[in-house]
């Protein structure tokens, strides 16, 4: 997914809720940077932006430098950052999200460890 599909998947999930567009829209590039940086030190241990290789998402065609399976992962948790700070019923239905993405998060470190182990003497 590229950055518009990324938002578009946020918009999705969050039921196109006009109401709330206003409130998050200014924010969701960085909710999805936020969610993108945590998934990148999963997965290769390391920050996106400044002095990493990977740069942060900042136009609509630019992508995630993640495997495709990690991407809805960057959505659900922008979604959960949306719902986070709004009634108890937003918070709510954004645990769902916040759950999704800290599976994926697992696995993204789960999938990767292997390349990081290093023989520990005994």
């Amino acid at each position: 997914m590229n950055l518009l599909e990324l938002k578009q998947q946020v918009m999705f999930q969050t039921g196109n809720d006009a109401d709330d567009l206003g409130d998050f829209q200014p924010h969701l590039t960085d909710y999805l940077n936020e969610g993108y940086d945590r998934l990148m030190m999963a997965y290769v241990r390391e920050h996106i932006g400044g002095d990493g290789d990977s740069p942060e998402l900042g136009h609509d065609k630019s992508r995630p430098e993640l495997p495709e399976w990690l991407h809805r992962a960057i959505a659900d948790y922008a979604t959960w950052l949306v719902y986070r700070n709004g009634s108890a019923e937003k918070q709510s239905r954004g645990f769902v999200f916040r759950k999704a993405f800290e599976e994926a998060e697992m696995k993204a470190r789960t999938f990767s460890a292997g390349k990081y182990i290093t023989h520990i003497p005994m």
